[in-house]
């Protein structure tokens, strides 16, 4: 009988984890030379952060026998990262593993959440081989698949960037002089007739959530690499700029159907990269879906190339 629970844990217990992760990933293509000690101190962090929510297991003795976590800071949905649960060695590894995904579910539906998405990282083949096994566990516990994405860089070190001109009737304005209210109903158009399948896979409630999010004034942009498109004194297209890591991503980025095909994102786009360029950036980095092969064909015209991919798989109640 396997029993899930949540609650603060001691260092002592913390250390538990990290043995089952240094084990369980032993191997593996996530096998890693950190100690247990700094594994356990890693989630000792997770323990104590409330934007985490850490779940346990443990056997009819009360010993730990697996665990998993995830953010749970964003509303309605929650994000599992990375390849979890984790199970020790145990003759019933896969339930507990089952058991752990069922809690997660059952924990987002008591604090009101509507969806659980993990997401799944694959540098190399052998994460996606790897990732098989988790794949099946989450299916087997209602998840469905949502969307394969690239991680894209661009090296601005040896890019050339043509000189582009914008067509005349438009108008670059920056993201910091645009209210969030111009920009809902041009975001919502624009990111619904996409092919990101991410995005389309969610529920009404949740594309708002996600679209109040892009558009957050409150999280730092990079002001001259973060531009809106008017036309007429209507939005008509965006590209957003921020640090992660302390690298540029871009995105999102988009333009509403009816102004597509006057080279309007190559414009834009051009734009950002210059501008990073010029203020000492030496790379950006962006994802796009797989099936967004347009996209993928712009991108790679600006010297972007593939780093990794990733894969999001969902549950709703």
């Amino acid at each position: 009988m396997v029993q899930v629970e949540s609650r603060k844990l001691s260092s002592e217990e913390c250390k538990v984890l990290a043995n089952i992760t240094k084990s369980a990933r032993k191997g593996t293509p996530l096998e890693s030379e950190r100690s247990v000690d700094d594994i356990a101190r890693g989630i000792e962090r997770i323990t104590s952060n409330d934007e985490f929510q850490l779940l346990i297991a443990s056997d009819e003795n009360e010993n730990i026998v697996g665990w998993t976590y995830y953010y749970v800071a964003f509303r309605l949905m929650d994000f599992i990262s990375g390849f979890f649960p984790l199970v020790s060695e145990h003759k019933d590894t896969e339930e507990i593993a089952l058991s752990l995904i069922e809690a997660s579910k059952r924990d987002t539906v008591e604090r009101g959440q509507s969806r659980l998405e993990i997401e799944l990282v694959f540098p190399s083949d052998e994460h996606r081989a790897h990732s098989e096994k988790y794949v099946e566990l989450y299916r087997k516990c209602g998840f469905q698949f949502a969307a394969e994405e690239v991680h894209m860089k661009s090296d601005l070190n040896i890019i050339d960037l043509p000189e582009l001109h914008l067509p005349e009737g438009y108008k670059l304005r920056k993201f910091s002089e645009i209210t969030y209210e111009s920009l809902e109903g041009p975001g919502f158009q624009t990111l619904e007739d996409s092919m990101e399948g991410l995005f389309l896979s969610m529920s009404h409630a949740e594309r708002k959530v996600t679209v109040e999010y892009f558009f957050d004034k409150s999280k730092s942009h990079i002001e001259d690499a973060s531009l809106i498109l008017e036309k007429d004194s209507e939005i008509v297209g965006f590209i957003i700029t921020r640090l992660k890591d302390d690298e540029p991503e871009i995105g999102p980025v988009g333009l509403v159907p009816e102004v597509r095909g006057q080279g309007l994102a190559s414009y834009l786009l051009v734009s950002v990269l210059g501008s990073l360029k010029d203020n000492g950036s030496t790379c950006a980095y962006l994802d796009t879906t797989i099936t967004n092969l347009p996209a993928q064909k712009l991108y790679r015209k600006y010297g972007f190339e593939d780093v990794y991919y990733k894969q999001f798989y969902y549950w709703s109640p």
